[in-house]
């Protein structure tokens, strides 16, 4: 393989690790921010009780907060067990190779396409 291809395909993995875990974030911080502002803005609505208990609509709403971090979590678990730590090792595995992982190292290429 060409070196250009190898630091392309090393680019891709890194590209795509970033995208699904800056995805996940970013889906946790929108649903905690929400979270936070409808109970600063609407605390009638969670603390409306659910039946003659002393269980309200914020604590099931929290509750499923954090099984979504949970499931957030495991997925981003399953993706890095399954696929991200087989093809960095495959990449590191051709950078190595091709003699350019010591280029990485000292910074002589970059992760970023426009400083080659």
């Amino acid at each position: 393989m060409k070196n250009d291809e190898v630091i392309e395909k090393f680019r891709n993995f890194i590209s795509l690790r970033n995208r699904v875990s800056l995805t996940l974030s970013i889906v946790i911080l929108v649903l905690y921010y929400a979270f936070i502002v409808g109970v600063g803005s609407f605390p009638e609505i969670l603390g409306y009780r659910l039946g003659p208990s002393a269980v309200t609509l914020g604590i099931v709403v929290g509750i499923f907060l954090i099984i979504i971090c949970v499931v957030a979590t495991g997925i981003y678990t399953f993706f890095a067990n399954v696929y991200f730590d087989k093809t960095q090792q495959e990449a590191l595995q051709e950078l190595e190779s091709s003699g350019l992982l010591e280029d990485f190292k000292e910074g002589k290429i970059t992760y970023y396409k426009d400083n080659k």
